[in-house]
């Protein structure tokens, strides 16, 4: 292993650190903390004209009374842990910082304040070819960054083949990089990193780069190394693979993390981000039985005495305006059980109540596999089923019914009540998120025939025409 690197910087004046919300994850047990950071940042010097830059190399600092330059910072008060075995995701808009911050854990840009540490081999791919010579072919390039990592040549010689059979390049294996295009500048790129197997491997968009075939191969790839014991970070604005591949997520808005935890709520919380949504303090569960009134009908009570919200591992998250009060599942022989064949129907009892004017309030579903990655979502407003308008203290009951055409295995489920944003149709603040629902059981029978094969059973018909043998005429 590598000797740490280490990274520190001249003292700043003291501040106190920005409040970042924070949520529970699954965490790598007991495994060593490979990767540390306490309170990063990055500053940026602005120059009105070039000239004010050489007036400040020769110790002038202002012109006109004014200062020559301006401190922008990319990145501040980011800190955190990455365990071995554990892959964490940094998502946020453009001009949040992620690019910058993976920068300064590569070692490719000195922080300005904080300090990191990185325990093992190192390697990033930051953006699409870096490091790679143009003039040189993919083959030559392999044995050049061998060389620069460190490597002996014999290691180079006896990866080769697995890096050009993962590439997949055909041909262009062998000929100059100055002909790929972006795609395959970025599967040269990403072979030859994840054959050398890192200890640390660091990313930035790189993923969602090349065709659905090889962003396959590269997901099952990071799952290999991840489970060998490999460290990822990475950058993505692919949603289905921060929830598919990271163990924990960091969530950047303007330079700064505003939450650090589970990827499912980081998704959620990005997502709110880019619609405005300032997100208030997570939610603890409704009382039940406080939540009654007299008011309420049989069935609110009914949903409310078999409630599965308040479940130890369920999280929840929002604004609070409108309330997920209770929720109730039902299988199809109408008992509260999450235990259904492969086609069966569940039944999905929610009850609402606002806590303030919601003039549009909707209501919806998430589905998960067992590798977090959302299969299907959708609620009252993709079904064009309008909700009446609500006051404080109304209360609705909205009805799903959920068809589980999904392979045999275990799945969970979320529930999320909001309103949607002006400007944006299919943007909505979420004013309530209940995750980590379930585990709902789809199974099948032995002695049943499977109606399809795969993640999801899509509509499909079939029709026949009988043709006629060559030369035979009627």
């Amino acid at each position: 292993m590598t000797p740490a690197v280490l990274a520190t910087t001249q003292a700043v004046p003291t501040r106190q650190p920005t409040e970042v919300q924070t949520g529970p994850s699954a965490r790598a047990g007991d495994a060593p903390v490979v990767v540390r950071a306490e309170g990063l940042g990055k500053r940026f010097r602005i120059y009105g004209t070039p000239l004010d830059r050489a007036w400040e190399w020769f110790g002038r600092r202002q012109r006109a009374g004014k200062p020559l330059h301006t401190d922008f910072w990319a990145v501040r008060d980011v800190s955190f842990e990455v365990r071995r075995g554990e892959c964490l995701g940094i998502i946020g808009p453009n001009g949040s910082g992620k690019s910058t911050l993976l920068k300064m854990i590569a070692g490719a840009m000195r922080p300005t304040e904080g300090r990191f540490e990185v325990d093992g081999m190192v390697l990033s791919l930051l953006e699409l070819g870096a490091g790679l010579n143009p003039m040189l072919t993919g083959r030559a390039n392999i044995v050049s960054a061998a060389t620069l990592l460190g490597f002996p040549a014999s290691f180079a010689r006896d990866k080769i083949e697995e890096i050009e059979s993962f590439a997949e390049l055909g041909e262009f294996f062998d000929r100059p990089v100055n002909m790929y295009s972006s795609g395959m500048r970025v599967r040269l790129a990403f072979s030859m990193f994840a054959c050398f197997r890192p200890e640390v491997f660091i990313v930035d968009e790189a993923l969602s780069v090349g065709d659905v075939f090889f962003q396959q191969k590269c997901a099952a790839r990071i799952r290999e190394l991840m489970a060998s014991g490999m460290t990822m970070i990475f950058v993505s604005h692919d949603q289905g693979a921060v929830l598919s591949l990271c163990t924990r997520a960091i969530v950047m808005n303007h330079g700064r993390p505003i939450f650090q935890g589970g990827p499912d709520e980081a998704v959620s919380r990005y997502l709110a981000s880019l619609s405005g949504n300032k997100w208030g303090p997570r939610l603890a569960p409704p009382p039940p039985a406080a939540a009654a009134s007299p008011a309420d009908d049989a069935l609110a009570q009914t949903i409310i005495k078999h409630d599965i919200t308040a479940a130890r591992r369920a999280q929840r998250h929002g604004t609070g305006e409108l309330a997920i009060v209770a929720a109730r599942v039902l299988d199809p022989r109408g008992r509260d059980s999450m235990a259904v064949q492969v086609g069966e129907k569940l039944t999905i009892q929610v009850l609402l109540e606002a806590r303030d004017q919601i003039e549009a309030p909707r209501a919806g579903i998430r589905v998960f596999d067992r590798f977090n990655s959302m299969i299907f979502a959708a609620g009252t407003f993709q079904l064009g089923h309008q909700l009446p308008p609500m006051k404080p203290g109304d209360r609705v009951v909205v009805v799903f019914t959920l068809t589980m055409d999904v392979q045999p295995d275990r799945y969970t489920f979320g529930l999320g009540a909001g309103e949607p944003v002006a400007g944006d149709i299919n943007a909505g603040i979420a004013h309530d998120r209940v995750d980590r629902l379930g585990p709902i059981h789809v199974e099948i029978s032995p002695t049943t025939v499977r109606p399809f094969y795969g993640a999801a059973r899509l509509p499909l018909s079939a029709v026949h025409h009988a043709c006629q043998p060559s030369g035979v005429h009627a």
